[in-house]
């Protein structure tokens, strides 16, 4: 289970007392034989790396218009394979608002490679650099650091100062690999206060507060000094994820900040740390939220014959308005709880974010008399909500609640694809906040119909060949993964089928309803593989390869849940011909698996020359407790013995 400790970084602390690190140096530019020689043990000794260190430490510093802040971070990280390479690729993101921009400065890094038993040093203080635009706030500066292999020591560091003193830095303590060591320092001045809540842990290895030794600075005649805060912990395992899992920041071991309230020199205090009731109220006063939707009411008469649309059916309505911003607006896959550009603006580009196209749609519903709101969400890369804490910075993405004929709808215009009573399946992830102005009231994103992926094989055995007929079905999410990945491009489909293993037989692939959303997505095609024959014997794979062969559970344990995003169940029919000359020696055995969260079928008929074989399996819930996890990984087992078992053919004596 996550844990989690929520207190108040202010001026004065609790002190506590601070345990002696391991033997391992810290001064950045100077390693030691233990960083040389270091290995991972115990369940970590096949990491790909570890982190021997990582310091960060965050402070404030006078600007002509009061404070900015400073976050500087050092880290030193031994590569021990290959894979493990990748963390000499450096990303750090910075913000940015209006002309107002985090700067990036001081980058620096070495690499230390042993090289004929002696220790070669080599810095790098001019690396090549670039920016990366992840949504209209966030940028990224990439680098990789260069001459990096297997046994190498790598060390950076880097510096970013601020102007937004609300973008105190957060803190990860806990890796995809192994952190030996980390640190984080915050020095507070008494004219701003965080809160800060740390996740996945109750206490940290080290922790004292202390009183800055430096002299007291001034201010508008007020004399001030800094609270020097420092949390360590020590040896922190690697965080092992596999599939079916929402995010790693719902699980890792961090710290998060948010500025708590504002001491003016002059006296008076603003309090930024909300309740919801508060939070909902400034959003439906934001110029760029709750304003927005009124504003884009506005232009419902311009893209609708107001009177005509007035006489139709709710749900007609709906669909009207929905369709057309799906069809006249495209997501630039940006992500945001705030409209980026004026409704007249999305109107002319035909481009927004998350926020521009959804509030827009609500404005033009409410517009329409249909009673909708914007609901704020975490995206399921984003994390999850933590519901005690009225934190705007847990939502990054908005979708629409809509009441038609009675009925709640959740949509989200940005997925073209989608049904219109349906959100992404990247949005589906706990729980989402209604903006309303009569009350705080949250609603269920989880989504419980099954979708269903069936596959239907008719196979022909012509000389040295396996001739296959193969059509699919898929509803629901299936369905929309199939629109989006593949959709009606014949290449993309021949490229996924021949990478397979598949010979598709040229001008056969055909694709039914991608554009009509609400019915299943169909598609078909003729493949042809080689026999696999061995001692006399025909060995055919009823599902070919389309049934699953790898194990997606891997871990012996699991301490967090197995989030399959939505129910699930797949059905594969195969139709064997028996050529003439030819029976079965063996067919698998049939076999059933019943319970309250999984279902498993195999089936097996035969009548003359043909074999008829039916596998079915249902994942029933679309989330798993963590107690379940032995158990799932069991059902997966057993899918990928009954869905890889052959029929063997022999020849007639």
């Amino acid at each position: 289970m996550t844990k989690y400790l929520f207190l108040f970084l202010g001026l004065f602390f609790n002190h506590t007392l601070h345990t002696e690190a391991q033997t391992l140096s810290k001064e950045y530019g100077q390693i030691g034989q233990y960083d040389i020689d270091y290995t991972c043990t115990g369940e970590d000794k096949a990491a790909e790396a570890v982190v021997l260190y990582d310091i960060g430490k965050s402070y404030f510093i006078r600007d002509d218009n009061g404070f900015d802040l400073v976050f500087e971070r050092r880290t030193r990280i031994k590569i021990f394979s290959e894979p493990g390479r990748k963390w000499a690729d450096i990303e750090i993101p910075f913000y940015h608002k209006g002309d107002d921009w985090e700067k990036i400065y001081d980058i620096e890094a070495y690499t230390y490679n042993v090289e004929g038993g002696v220790l070669k040093k080599t810095k790098f203080d001019n690396i090549d650099t670039h920016d990366e635009k992840k949504n209209e706030h966030w940028d990224v500066k990439k680098f990789a650091i260069p001459n990096v292999k297997d046994g190498t020591v790598i060390e950076y560091k880097y510096k970013v100062i601020t102007p937004f003193v609300f973008n105190l830095e957060n803190w990860k303590f806990q890796w995809r690999i192994p952190v030996v060591y980390s640190e984080y320092n915050v020095a507070m001045i008494p004219f701003y206060e965080y809160s800060y809540l740390l996740q996945g842990a109750d206490h940290f290895d080290a922790q004292k507060s202390f009183v800055s030794p430096k002299n007291p600075q001034q201010i508008a005649g007020i004399n001030y000094g800094e609270m020097i805060h420092e949390f360590v912990m020590e040896n922190v395992p690697a965080f092992k994820d596999e599939e079916f899992i929402s995010s790693i920041n719902d699980y890792i071991i961090k710290m998060n900040f948010q500025l708590a309230q504002i001491n003016s020199l002059h006296g008076g205090t603003s309090y930024v740390v909300t309740t919801w009731p508060d939070l909902i109220r400034d959003l439906n006063r934001n110029e760029n939220f709750g304003r927005h939707v009124n504003k884009s009411g506005r232009f419902a008469s311009k893209l609708f014959n107001m009177d005509s649309l007035s006489k139709k059916p709710q749900e007609e309505k709906y669909n009207l308005i929905m369709n057309k911003v799906k069809s006249s607006i495209s997501w630039n896959d940006h992500k945001g709880i705030y409209a980026s550009k004026s409704a007249g603006n999305l109107v002319d580009t035909k481009t927004g974010n998350c926020a521009d196209i959804n509030l827009f749609a609500i404005g033009l519903l409410n517009e329409a008399g249909i009673e909708a709101y914007p609901v704020l969400i975490s995206t399921r890369d984003h994390g999850k909500i933590k519901y005690d804490y009225p934190y705007l910075d847990f939502f990054n993405y908005v979708i629409i609640f809509a009441n038609v004929e009675g009925k709640n709808i959740l949509a989200d215009a940005t997925e073209i694809h989608g049904s219109n009573s349906r959100i992404s399946p990247g949005c589906i992830n706990d729980m989402g906040l209604i903006i309303n102005k009569e009350e705080v009231k949250w609603v269920s994103l989880e989504f419980k119909m099954i979708s269903d992926l069936q596959t239907n094989l008719n196979m022909n055995l012509d000389g040295q060949k396996l001739s296959t007929h193969m059509s699919l079905s898929a509803t629901e999410y299936d369905a929309l993964e199939l629109r989006n990945k593949y959709g009606e491009n014949y290449e993309k489909i021949k490229t996924h089928l021949v990478e397979k293993g598949y010979v598709v037989v040229d001008s056969t692939i055909t694709v039914q309803n991608q554009s009509k959303k609400e019915a299943p997505y169909l598609m078909s095609c003729d493949v042809i593989l080689e026999i696999e024959e061995i001692n006399n014997k025909i060995y055919v794979s009823p599902f070919l390869n389309e049934t699953l062969s790898i194990n997606p559970l891997k871990q012996k344990t699991r301490s967090y849940p197995i989030d399959m995003v939505y129910a699930t169940k797949r059905s594969f029919t195969s139709v064997i011909h028996i050529p003439e000359g030819y029976h079965a020696e063996f067919t698998p055995e049939t076999e059933h698996i019943k319970n309250e969260i999984f279902e498993m079928d195999y089936l097996v008929d035969q009548k003359d020359n043909q074999i008829n074989i039916s596998f079915t399996y249902s994942f029933k819930n679309p989330v798993y407790e963590a107690a379940d996890y032995t158990k799932i990984k069991y059902y997966y087992l057993q899918i990928i013995k009954k869905g890889n078992e052959k029929v063997v053919l022999v020849k007639d004596e």
